[in-house]
């Protein structure tokens, strides 16, 4: 009997109470989710539009289901190489060369677990608690949770300003100390749309030369800049490809964000350690998944891509127009799928946090409020949480559905928070 080996009254023993805060007596430390998450939990239960997580509600192109599919009934279901099924790398080569100009080979270019895996591993490999990494503000959350929370590093900020997403180059020096491990570039970027210019890249790469850092670019929107705007990526640049790590990912350009296929190129000195970090974190990417990437690759056009944009110009003009028909100010996106309206001027005296739950109540539509992307400590000034994301990455019916409610909630009469 199992009491009689265990040498005492195992019977008795579970008759023991067990203490109610025992869960939390366990954990180490309390984990927080960004708001964008909240948003679509309340939208949710109510059966409202969520325009605030990017998901990409639109359809997966069939030849990429069908090469996953195939992969499946293949039997791909065992691990691939740490660094990626090698058919996917070398697709992945020649469109870093072609679309990107990066001048790159086998040997620096892995296949992650989507975006947040490749900069998972960049952290993994670089950054010791209380070392630095310099964003650009306002950022994306999960950049920042990754650099704060998981790896104990501390974040400098250069601050995106307004409407055109400028920076003071002075002010990107001076955020670099000697503990700066690199700079994180998302390009286009999330939540701004801004697309960084050729000469902002350029100068961005030669500070980053001269103080002897690497530059990081999340690249995951690379197919989407608009009004004739030309995605460029710093790696392509003379003389910054050894100083450049690039993350890119599928999870967009195919709307398959829950497949969690992404990839890194950096240069042969740190990429060793790169694809040793990812090994370690997650063995691999879904081997499957990666087939039907890979097939996406081999079979779609350059008019799908073409296409791909143009539908997101339409569906960029549906929302700005049913905003601005709200009495929204807005930051027209250059780039991504993304739009920031500020609320200061339309909700004066209250926080974007306040005008996230009032569409909420009022129009049944989610939208991320600025502390996403500035950090808490900015909830409850109106001063500087005055701005909402909205996502357009929807099918067109849902977007005319939202900016219809948008047209017929009342928003004014409503309680000041």
């Amino acid at each position: 009997m199992l009491t009689k080996t265990l040498g005492h009254d195992f019977e008795a023993a579970t008759d023991e109470p067990i203490a109610a805060d025992m869960p939390s007596r366990l954990l180490h430390k309390t984990l927080s989710q960004p708001a964008l998450r909240q948003v679509t939990l309340k939208v949710d239960a109510i059966k409202g539009i969520n325009l605030s997580q990017g998901t990409c509600q639109l359809p997966v192109p069939q030849v990429v289901l069908d090469g996953a599919a195939q992969a499946l009934a293949d039997g791909m279901n065992r691990y691939s190489p740490a660094d990626g099924v090698p058919r996917l790398r070398e697709a992945l080569v020649a469109k870093l060369k072609a679309f990107n100009s990066i001048p790159c080979g086998a040997e620096n270019v892995a296949v992650t677990l989507g975006s947040t895996g490749a900069l998972e591993s960049i952290c993994h490999a670089f950054l010791a608690p209380g070392e630095e990494v310099v964003l650009f503000a306002p950022y994306y959350p999960y950049h920042r949770k990754a650099i704060e929370e998981r790896y104990k590093g501390v974040i400098r900020y250069v601050q995106l300003r307004a409407p055109d997403w400028t920076f003071d180059l002075d002010e990107l020096d001076r955020a670099i100390t000697p503990q700066t491990k690199f700079v994180l570039v998302c390009n286009p970027g999330n939540p701004t749309g801004k697309v960084f210019t050729r000469a902002e890249l350029a100068a961005i790469g030669s500070v980053c030369c001269r103080r002897g850092i690497f530059c990081v670019t999340d690249e995951v929107y690379e197919y989407i800049t608009f009004d004739g705007r030309e995605h460029v990526s710093m790696a392509s640049l003379p003389g910054l490809f050894d100083h450049t790590i690039t993350i890119g990912s599928y999870s967009k350009t195919f709307a398959i964000t829950g497949w969690r296929i992404g990839y890194l190129c950096a240069p042969a000195g740190v990429y060793a350690n790169l694809r040793a970090a990812s090994d370690q974190m997650y063995i691999c990417p879904p081997t499957p998944l990666q087939y039907g990437v890979l097939k996406g690759l081999g079979s779609l056009s350059p008019d799908y891509y073409a296409a791909q944009l143009r539908d997101y110009e339409r569906k960029r003009d549906i929302l700005c127009g049913a905003l601005l028909a709200a009495g929204f100010s807005l930051y027209r996106p250059q780039g991504a799928y993304y739009i920031i309206a500020d609320t200061s001027t339309r909700f004066p005296g209250r926080t974007s946090e306040g005008v996230a739950d009032l569409l909420i109540e009022r129009a049944t539509i989610g939208a991320v409020p600025a502390s996403d992307f500035l950090g808490r400590e900015v909830i409850g000034d109106p001063a500087r949480s005055n701005f909402l994301r909205f996502c357009f990455a929807m099918p067109d019916d849902t977007l005319e559905r939202a900016a219809n409610l948008l047209r017929i909630a009342d928003l004014d009469h409503h309680p000041e928070k």
